[in-house]
């Protein structure tokens, strides 16, 4: 039969064993969570480029629109 102290130390080890398996697995779930958090980034910033680059073709769009041609008027004989 071990020492009551023995026995301590023993349990003690299992609970160290018990919290580090514990912070493992929270450290895997976290990670998982940071790449699915990094995929929706990387997915939002192609979305905003491309409505970026949709708002930058509308309003040369407009810009067309509002300027007046610039040609000259008929001649009256």
């Amino acid at each position: 039969m071990r020492p009551a102290r023995a026995r301590s130390e023993e349990m003690t080890m299992q609970q160290l064993m018990g919290m580090m398996q514990g912070l493992q697995e929270a450290m895997a779930v976290s990670k998982a969570e940071q790449e699915r958090m990094l995929a929706d980034l990387t997915a939002s910033q192609a979305r905003n480029d491309e409505l970026h680059r949709t708002n930058e073709e509308l309003r040369r769009g407009w810009r067309d629109v509002d300027e007046p041609e610039t040609t000259t008027p008929p001649r009256e004989f």
